[in-house]
């Protein structure tokens, strides 16, 4: 295994250093860093809400709990590319050493402007459907653009100068005018152009690009690798992959499982396999805990693992983070997907395994105890085994990340002391 890292680091070290080098990418992985806590508590209120106990989650609805508990949800991981907006392009001028706060607020207004509201009688107001993860790809994308843009504007001198005694945060506000007036205009001619289209917005049409191959990928398992390669593939770039891809495939997979259900094929592709295969976290987790030796990758092992023990990933996902991260790429996007569904798939298509019933069962449920749910232990015992099979394939990519994270700490802590 170490042989193997030593290769991996040889090989992709130098491809990393440069991308890693770059300062957007630089400015998203800080940022998605800084917005960990919002990751945290949204896993956390979920969980809470659709505990795998149907006695519980029962009891929460008849009280009228349920819905009180889901409002720290919706205002955390509801609303994370309001606050991946601000945080990214604070990341990035605040490296720049420019007005953080000024370019975030800018990048958060040019964000708004990008995004379609609807409007009522009593008044406009933004639906929670571009505000969550699903336009967290639009929020990286108008956070660069704005940081760049203030950037730019320091750099060339557009700013307004103010006289001497002016207090500091009155400079700072009007210094920030001409690349906020600059950022609206740019966003709002953007939002404009997309309005003459029949996408209507820049969101609808990045979905729909994405969802017109979907919609040729057929119930069988080269197609089923695909749209999982593509579901963490959009991952990796911020965008909450499963909403997007399963809101084509959902259909063609749960009619699988339910002709399963009837007795009426054995093809194990489905919704319920792609549940069974959700071990992935917390082999991250148990990587983190026990062979890493950064401070970073330790202290997210920790906080991330009571939510991966319930199949919840985006404490890892924006903590690691594993978004543009070039480290996480071959692990999460290719390798750690196909390896694990092929597993499960051949356990079943060989017989060694009992086929999955077709019932599905919530994906918040945990590992090993799914299969005892669904009353099939060597479903239980296959996710028991690809356990140790998911952390020998995260081992050294981790190791990789984990040994860059401990230099990093070290050239910190030496700057601290001088």
């Amino acid at each position: 295994m170490e042989k193997l890292s030593l290769v991996l680091e040889k090989v992709l070290m130098p491809i990393s250093e440069k991308i890693t080098a770059n300062k957007s990418l630089q400015a998203v992985a800080k940022g998605f860093m800084r917005i960990l806590p919002v990751t945290i508590i949204g896993s956390v209120f979920y969980l809470i809400a659709n505990f795998p106990i149907a006695a519980w989650t029962d009891w929460l609805a008849a009280s009228g709990l349920q819905s009180f508990i889901y409002i720290a949800y919706n205002v955390s991981l509801g609303l994370i590319a309001i606050y991946a907006a601000f945080v990214i392009a604070y990341s990035y001028v605040e490296n720049a050493k420019g007005d953080a706060l000024g370019a975030g607020i800018i990048a958060l207004i040019s964000f708004f402007i990008i995004t379609p509201y609807d409007s009522l009688e009593s008044g406009l107001f933004y639906g929670f459907g571009y505000l969550d993860s699903k336009g967290l790809f639009v929020a990286i994308i108008v956070a660069i653009i704005a940081a760049k843009l203030c950037t730019l504007c320091k750099k060339q001198g557009w700013t307004i100068k103010m006289p001497d005694g002016v207090p500091p945060y009155v400079e700072k506000s009007f210094a920030s005018l001409i690349p906020a007036i600059l950022c609206a205009a740019v966003f709002t001619v953007v939002a404009y152009v997309f309005s003459l289209t029949s996408y209507g917005n820049v969101h609808t049409f990045i979905f729909g690009l994405l969802q017109t191959p979907l919609t040729a990928l057929g119930g069988n398992i080269w197609g089923y690798l695909i749209a999982t390669v593509l579901i963490q593939l959009l991952w990796w770039f911020g965008i909450h992959g499963f909403n997007v891809v399963m809101s084509v495939m959902m259909p063609i997979f749960l009619g699988i499982d339910m002709a399963r259900l009837a007795g009426e094929t054995t093809n194990p592709i489905g919704m319920s396999l792609m549940t069974v295969v959700g071990q992935s976290t917390i082999c991250c987790c148990i990587v983190m805990l026990f062979f890493c030796k950064s401070k970073q990758l330790k202290s997210i092992g920790k906080i991330a693992t009571p939510a991966a023990l319930f199949n919840i990933g985006e404490p890892i996902v924006f903590g690691v983070p594993n978004v543009l991260n070039p480290y996480m790429f071959i692990p999460t996007v290719l390798l750690v997907p196909i390896v694990t569904n092929l597993f499960f798939y051949f356990g079943f298509v060989s017989g060694i395994v009992t086929p999955l019933s077709g019932a599905q069962i919530p994906m918040q449920m945990p590992v090993i105890l799914y299969g005892l749910v669904q009353g099939n232990w060597m479903v239980a015992l296959w996710q028991a085994l690809a356990i140790p099979l998911g952390v020998a394939l995260f081992y050294p990519f981790y190791k990789m990340y984990d040994k860059t994270l401990v230099k990093q700490e070290k050239e910190r802590e030496a700057q601290e002391t001088v």
